[in-house]
């Protein structure tokens, strides 16, 4: 029993947040009705963990980045690497953050409910859509026009920044504020990572961490009504670890 129990134990717990999160995200209609995004709409299909749509419908998934983003905005573009259901794509946009949103998805099923939640949310025509985001990024960024110095990078694949986030790539995007979850600490390498990822961007580059806080519930009903644990449950983002973001502003 050593460790099936802890075993048994998480995979309930997972179960329960999946299940109550679908519920407020439900009772919310898969509408955000709180913050920024206030106004967009999710059709929850997407294939990312339905353990965060309560949370986004009521504007606290990863609240912390949102702030950071108002202070540092608004931007022209806001390009996405790993843009998933368009939650931060199209939510800027909602928010009068951005004009456009370039998004690099690299599974399928991920592109395609990203154009389902363009369409329902009116937003297909400032949304540009592309694969995986490799070295050539940048060349199909120079393609669609992209400034830099008018643009916002957002970037969550995983634990591939590290090698998507080339010399190259990092030059291509010179004078652009970036984003960029960190998954460094579940990695073999650990922030070894991170150094080398900070000691290859341009010169003039100016480095902050954000960690991740937990998101203020006060005053959204939905949230109020639950029980501790549930309530707990709905505002947790599921992370092994404490969520970082490098960000990333040239003066």
């Amino acid at each position: 029993m050593g460790k099936l129990l802890p075993a048994i134990e998480k995979a309930f717990t997972k179960l329960r947040r999946k299940r109550v999160s679908r519920m407020v995200f439900e009772q919310n209609g898969g509408v955000v009705c709180y913050g920024p995004f206030t106004g967009l709409k999710l059709n929850g299909n997407a294939n990312t963990s339905s353990g965060n749509l309560g949370a986004k419908t009521c504007g606290l998934y990863e609240s912390e980045v949102i702030e950071q983003i108002i202070k540092l905005g608004p931007f022209k573009d806001v390009v996405n690497f790993g843009a998933a259901d368009g939650y931060f794509s199209l939510g800027l946009l909602v928010a009068g953050m951005a004009q456009r949103s370039i998004c690099f998805e690299m599974t399928e099923k991920g592109r395609a409910e990203l154009a389902v939640n363009a369409r329902n949310n009116g937003l297909s025509e400032k949304v540009v859509v592309r694969g995986t985001a490799d070295d050539s990024a940048g060349s199909i960024l120079s393609e669609l026009q992209f400034d830099p110095a008018s643009g916002l990078v957002l970037c969550d694949i995983e634990g591939a920044e590290f090698s998507v986030l080339s010399e190259k790539v990092l030059s291509d995007l010179k004078g652009a504020t970036l984003i960029v979850e960190l998954h460094d600490r579940l990695m073999p390498e650990g922030t070894s990572l991170r150094e080398a990822l900070v000691a290859r961007l341009p010169d003039g580059a100016k480095t902050t961490f954000l960690k991740g806080q937990p998101p203020d519930w006060t005053g959204i009903p939905v949230i109020e009504a639950l029980s501790d644990n549930d309530r707990a449950l709905v505002c947790s983002d599921g992370r092994k670890i404490l969520g970082e973001w490098l960000i990333v502003t040239y003066p």
